[in-house]
């Protein structure tokens, strides 16, 4: 059962709804009713001067409830049609009391006329219409058994029978009509209330969503500050770019530099991490922090053993109960560049490693195994490669985001081919062009579609 407050909202939106209907059929009584006194002429030429003051009497009081309903204070609205239809039922029982026999069916064929119409126009709850339904008919049993001119069974057959129809028939069409549009009513209010309930929670989730943003955009320049930046890698490396694009605000893949002047060591580490936006930033910064224990405290500079020994810290960290040997598959696919002198050491987890030497395109292979993950069945292995390459070569490590972003146009990846193919047509630019040409082609190949995965591409002219 609705609530006290719920049952007023119905009402004022029932009021409302039934409104127009009601004063458009006051409307109606006031100027078809004085008309249909052209019938009562030919059926009741006697009798139809009579009928035509009671039908212009009901007309103006119609009209006189209708323009002042204001003044009169009347605050519901089915007052100013149900005075008419009332007063017009009692009007049509009346003329059974003063017509011929021969004219019965013609009656009741006008008194079914304006049923039809009240259960067009009128909109209210059931009580009223078996008020005003039922006081007529017994005031036509009345004016019928007045009327020595007719015999009640003889009523019955010439229209009598079809009008008793055709009152059920409107007692059911006002009360369908009425129920069908309380449930409207009370569907629409209820939809307004969610969308008011949605619109507090929305609110508060922007609220929320505000304050989560603005967290992890803090944590974004803690990560740019843990991770390595552009500006030191065209320090080690003047003709060098970075193309970086996180698919969320924090990324999942990372770039790293080192350098030892000292020795003249330096060390390029392109990775990306399981994941992306926050759980992949988590891997990433405990990736740096591995890289930079190994690397300046432990002074492992060779890309083998330094990832060798990155798998093995990343296994212990994401193991919670070494006894039970948990199995692990976060980590990350990496790249590791070390530069040693005038040589160039290359191993990888599962990222590859492109070069163009002599204009062709040449690919190293990175290992079969994933850093931290345990689920294999033999040791890992990290195979070690020396380039020797000539002067003005290119070098490329990255991610896999380019390769797999969707394009919107064809709805389906970049794909490695034509990633690699694309490398090679630009490598004779500069590396500022190239990488001014990579955000165009990501661009134009992405199109509306969302971005699929976080991007990194670094590209080197040895």
């Amino acid at each position: 059962m609705p609530s006290k407050n719920n049952q007023l909202r119905i009402n004022e939106e029932l009021e409302k709804a039934s409104e127009k209907y009601h004063i458009l059929g006051a409307w109606i009584a006031i100027i078809f009713d004085p008309i249909f006194a052209i019938t009562d002429y030919i059926n009741i030429p006697d009798g139809w001067t009579q009928l035509l003051i009671i039908r212009l009497s009901i007309s103006a009081i119609t009209l006189g409830v209708l323009l002042s309903r204001k003044r009169l204070k009347i605050q519901s609205n089915k007052i100013i049609v149900f005075i008419p239809f009332t007063l017009i039922s009692l009007q049509n029982a009346y003329t059974f009391s003063l017509i011929s026999e021969g004219h019965i069916m013609a009656h009741c064929l006008n008194y079914i006329a304006l049923l039809i119409g009240a259960g067009m126009f009128i909109l209210w709850n059931w009580k009223y219409t078996a008020v005003s339904v039922l006081l007529p008919i017994l005031a036509t049993k009345l004016f019928v058994t007045l009327n020595p001119n007719i015999h009640f069974e003889e009523f019955l057959l010439q229209g009598g029978l079809l009008l008793i129809v055709v009152t059920v028939f409107m007692f059911i069409l006002i009360k369908t009509r009425f129920d069908l549009t309380v449930r409207e009513i009370k569907a629409r209010l209820m939809v307004e209330e969610i969308n008011e309930e949605l619109v507090v929670q929305k609110d508060i989730v922007e609220q929320r969503n505000h304050q989560i943003t603005s967290s992890i955009r803090y944590a974004q320049r803690i990560q740019n500050a843990i991770l390595g930046n552009e500006n030191k890698l065209s320090t080690l490396f003047p003709n060098s770019f970075t193309f970086f694009r996180p698919k969320d605000i924090l990324s999942g893949d990372f770039y790293w530099f080192y350098e030892n002047k000292e020795e003249n060591i330096k060390i390029i580490v392109a990775a990306d991490c399981t994941g992306h936006g926050v759980p992949g930033a988590l891997t990433t910064v405990l990736g740096c922090s591995i890289l930079n224990e190994l690397v300046t405290q432990k002074s492992i500079y060779m890309p083998d053993q330094l990832l060798l020994e990155l798998d093995k810290q990343i296994i212990k960290s994401f193991s919670t109960d070494n006894s039970k040997e948990p199995n692990i598959n976060d980590g990350m696919d990496i790249s590791v560049l070390t530069f040693i002198d005038n040589k160039i050491y290359f191993s990888a987890a599962k990222n590859p490693l492109y070069y163009v030497e002599n204009g062709e395109m040449n690919i190293i292979k990175g290992s079969k195994f994933a850093i931290g993950s345990n689920h294999y069945k033999t040791d890992k292995v990290f195979d070690l490669h020396e380039l020797n390459l000539e002067k003005g070569s290119k070098i490329y490590i990255f991610s896999d985001g380019f390769q797999d972003q969707i394009g919107s146009a064809k709805d389906q990846k970049y794909m490695t081919k034509r990633y690699r193919e694309f490398l090679y047509t630009i490598s004779n630019e500069s590396m500022d062009e190239q990488r001014e040409a990579l955000f165009f082609e990501f661009e134009k190949w992405k199109g509306l579609a969302n971005q699929t995965d976080d991007v990194l591409v670094i590209g080197i002219d040895v």
